[in-house]
């Protein structure tokens, strides 16, 4: 099989140069331990398929917290950025991950707060009713990731069994029932724990029409079905070449080069936007489409209200929306009270059910500005992003949309 054009095509695209923006920010943590001498700092930004963008390292050199740091990253394109403190190899406090969307002006972060490093040894998932954890031991410590966080227990004396309590809070503690156990966060029991096995890797998946095509990467491999019955093309995920604000896989001697780019695309049978578009370059054709989940572009944020029904909101009232990717639950604030509702997310749009509030009275202008919104919200027939990152949701009656949201800063 020939595919001297795919590398021809993959050496153009390697010429390309992306221009830059700035991230800053300083890192911290609420404790007043000192960091010892020697301590290495490292910030590191990671795109699409966790390809290396940008890293910095420094040594403390006495200083303490905080401690200011600057990253460079190209025009164009979104990273996840991690820090941490090091001593000989071994990290002391680390960060949460921070998301920084695609885009072209400098990122200001501010105070990046960082906790002290638990290692997770014989780390394993437990399933408390609904309730997903994950357990690991370490010492006399256990360490307790919820979805929310990350606690670290101590050994507490008993009888029988294994006990471990947060020092900080009684009513949090794990406590090992043989092939169960028994879990209590901030007070609250929660059903009988089991082990289960771990959530396995998530795939990354685009598709398209004309033909229709789909391509998986998941454990470092890549399928593509380049149509409906033709054979896959398989191979194993290069690391990334960053081509202007593109991220470039060239498997050429497989027969592909995958082009992915952090510009929202949109199916174009049913509209619906993706985070990704996506390009891939075969033998035969360069098949065009869309990469990601649509879940992706709704979770994980809480979107803040500025127009319902095309108007602005009542000067200084708050309505927010926050989706919940595992729960598919929708709440926030409605203006005077808290809400939830149950929603989905399909190839056919979004829909969202009643919402349950809360019952507390407001001024006139509020009560009747969260009865609009909370009608609107079951009007909703489908979404999207437009250039500005603003969240426009949308009804089946009407061409402008029925409540528009920004991303709270």
């Amino acid at each position: 099989m020939r595919i001297v054009g795919i590398s021809v095509l993959a050496f153009a695209m390697l010429c390309g140069v992306a221009e830059a923006r700035n991230v800053d920010g300083a890192l911290t943590y609420l404790s007043r331990d000192a960091l010892p001498p020697g301590a290495e700092i490292v910030i590191e930004a990671r795109g699409l398929q966790d390809t290396p963008l940008a890293e910095t390292r420094f040594q403390s050199g006495g200083k303490q917290v905080p401690l200011p740091f600057s990253l460079t990253l190209p025009d164009g394109v979104g990273a996840t950025i991690r820090a941490a403190v090091v001593l000989d190899g071994e990290p002391l406090w680390v960060s949460d991950a921070i998301v920084v969307a695609a885009g072209m002006a400098p990122v200001a972060l501010g105070e990046v707060i960082m906790s002290r490093h638990q290692p997770m040894g014989f780390a394993s998932t437990l399933r408390c009713g609904e309730a997903r954890l994950k357990i690991g031991f370490f010492e006399d410590r256990a360490v307790l990731e919820t979805d929310a966080d990350r606690l670290v227990l101590l050994r507490a004396p008993t009888a029988s069994g294994m006990t471990f309590e947060d020092p900080a809070d009684p009513g949090t503690s794990y406590q090992s029932r043989g092939d169960t156990a028994l879990v209590s966060l901030q007070g609250e029991v929660l059903p009988e724990c089991v082990a289960v096995p771990p959530e396995p890797e998530q795939p990354y998946r685009a598709r398209g029409t004309e033909p229709f095509w789909s391509l998986t990467i998941v454990g470092g491999m890549v399928e593509l079905i380049p149509n409906i019955g033709q054979m896959p093309l398989r191979a194993k995920l290069p690391p990334a070449a960053l081509v202007g604000a593109d991220f470039v896989f060239d498997m050429s001697a497989q027969g592909m080069v995958l082009r992915l780019s952090d510009v929202i695309c949109h199916d174009l049978m049913s509209g619906t936007p993706f985070p990704q578009t996506v390009s891939v370059t075969t033998q035969d054709s360069v098949l065009e489409g869309c990469g990601g989940e649509s879940m992706d572009l709704l979770a994980g944020v809480e979107w803040i209200v500025e127009q319902i029904s095309g108007s602005s909101l009542v000067d200084g009232s708050l309505v927010t929306l926050e989706f919940d990717a595992v729960t598919r639950r929708l709440a926030g604030r409605s203006g005077c009270n808290r809400y939830n509702a149950a929603f989905e997310l399909s190839g056919e749009g979004l829909s969202i059910g009643p919402a349950g509030a809360t019952r507390m009275a407001c001024v006139p202008d509020l009560m009747e500005q969260e009865g609009l919104f909370l009608a609107d919200l079951q009007r909703i027939s489908r979404f999207d992003i437009d250039p500005t990152g603003a969240l426009l949701l949308f009804s089946n009656d009407r061409q402008d949309p029925l409540i528009l949201a920004r991303i709270s800063q």
